[in-house]
């Protein structure tokens, strides 16, 4: 039987999931849980699977669809039961477009998408670090601020451009607006960046384990400052206590895989983003 979720299912669902899912937590789910525009399980003798649906652009009537299945329960006919579902609660409201995301390392559902008429949007690999700590680099780092905005948000737009519009990312070239600036300075303390003389040379985003936006400007590319930026980076938050680093890159990006694969990194999972356009 279909039925939407409660609270009371939270521990359930994550029993299920952190077998095969990476990353997911039980503060995840509630999170998910309290933004999803529905949320749906199957249930029959427990829950064997479910279906959510979350806006992530009302602007761009941008839709963003999960589904998951139990693996044991698979080629059953419940997933296409709760797709089915689910297109009963967008019908009405017209989303122009229906994203999903899934795992291609492991039995992988991209038949059933493209049944479904969803096409290959772009991938990323997620890959971890547990190793040791790195060298020290011969470059100095500070924590960023809103004065640095401007060459940090060139160096963004610059460095990312490229990778957007390879991959049908709108838009290609990030809108330096009100908001981005003050979510970059809501980030200060995550964010650091290392300058020559006044001219900014890079930059790393740490938040916990998870290492981001790695950057190199232009100028400074090609001189070994994406391997140091990325040590500092490992450094750093196996100082804080980190047992594990992650963090993921777009599929194609063969010079970053190169460059991480060498410090020691290992792939964990790969993830596929589909999207539908209706």
């Amino acid at each position: 039987m279909i039925r939407d979720l409660t609270p009371k299912d939270t521990e359930a669902l994550y029993r299920m999931l952190n077998t095969e899912v990476i990353g997911i937590d039980v503060d995840t789910i509630r999170n998910i849980y309290r933004n999803a525009k529905s949320f749906i399980v199957w249930d029959k003798g427990g829950i064997k699977g479910f279906a959510y649906i979350l806006i992530t652009n009302k602007e761009q009537y941008r839709w963003s669809i999960q589904l998951y299945v139990s693996p044991q329960e698979r080629r059953k006919g419940i997933g296409t039961l709760l797709y089915k579902e689910v297109e009963k609660h967008v019908k009405n409201e017209k989303p122009s477009v229906l994203i999903t995301e899934f795992r291609v390392d492991i039995d992988d559902p991209t038949p059933f998408y493209k049944r479904l008429d969803y096409k290959k949007w772009y991938g990323s690999p997620e890959m971890y670090f547990e190793g040791t700590t790195q060298p020290d680099v011969d470059l100095e780092f500070i924590n960023y601020d809103d004065k640095y905005y401007e060459q940090y948000a060139k160096c963004a737009q610059d460095c990312f451009y490229e990778i957007r519009k390879e991959n049908d990312i709108e838009p290609y070239i990030i809108p330096l607006s009100d908001e981005y600036r003050k979510n970059k300075l809501s980030e200060k303390d995550s964010i650091y960046l290392t300058f020559d003389n006044e001219h900014l040379v890079g930059a790393i985003t740490i938040k916990g384990g998870y290492i981001d936006n790695i950057m190199v400007a232009p100028s400074y590319q090609g001189r070994g400052f994406g391997k140091k930026i990325t040590q500092f980076g490992i450094n750093k938050a196996l100082s804080k206590g980190e047992p594990l680093i992650q963090l993921c890159y777009m599929e194609g990006n063969t010079k970053a895989e190169s460059l991480y694969k060498s410090l020691g990194f290992v792939m964990v999972q790969h993830t596929h983003v589909y999207r539908r356009l209706l």
